[in-house]
């Protein structure tokens, strides 16, 4: 009876101590035991072995210590693309982070004792109505009166998350760069 090849790579993955470069490419990555995803990537890393060993361009059997440091390579990159994958989704699905746009600017009390909060208003309207994006506005409405996240900014506005983003950085530039009010600012 003919064995699978995935058979084979199984067969070869659990005998001796061969497993331990699964456990040491999780540990490589950071992902410790008390990770909440760690089951999830370790059978991930299970999963790919047999296409690993499918794929070395040598027989594993015949040269073990080679196909491991391949397979251990192999399985590093995959996790890490899945690690930076699962990452962004998990960032994308925060809510929107109005403390890093206030804790960009000068704080209120700064800004308000000098000028009051009527006039800050007014000043606000004119540093972003006058040179500020349609962007910038959908941002701003968008996370703070709204509460929305940026997945959601994306989607009532047809774009890409990259352009929310850029619309973030955008606006705290700009709000960076002018809310340092002149002497004359209202005239």
């Amino acid at each position: 009876m003919k064995h699978s090849p995935h058979a084979a790579a199984y067969r070869f993955l659990y005998e001796g101590d061969h497993e331990a470069i699964l456990y040491a490419t999780l540990k490589r990555l950071h992902v410790s035991r008390s990770h909440a995803d760690y089951e999830d990537y370790l059978q991930e890393a299970r999963l790919l072995f047999p296409e690993i060993y499918t794929a070395f361009p040598e027989n594993p059997e015949e040269k073990p210590h080679q196909f491991l440091a391949y397979a251990q390579q192999k399985i590093y990159w995959a996790l890490l693309d899945r690690l930076r994958h699962d990452r962004k989704q998990t960032d994308r699905q925060e809510p929107g982070n109005q403390e890093e746009l206030l804790t960009a600017v000068a704080s209120d009390d700064d800004i308000l004792d000098a000028i009051g909060q009527a006039d800050f208003r007014r000043y606000l309207l004119k540093v972003i109505g006058g040179a500020g994006s349609t962007g910038e506005w959908r941002f701003l409405v968008g996370t703070l009166i709204d509460q929305l996240t940026a997945d959601e900014i994306a989607a009532r506005h047809g774009v890409s998350h990259n352009t929310v983003y850029k619309w973030r950085r955008s606006l705290i530039r700009r709000l960076v760069h002018n809310l340092t009010p002149p002497d004359n600012f209202l005239n």
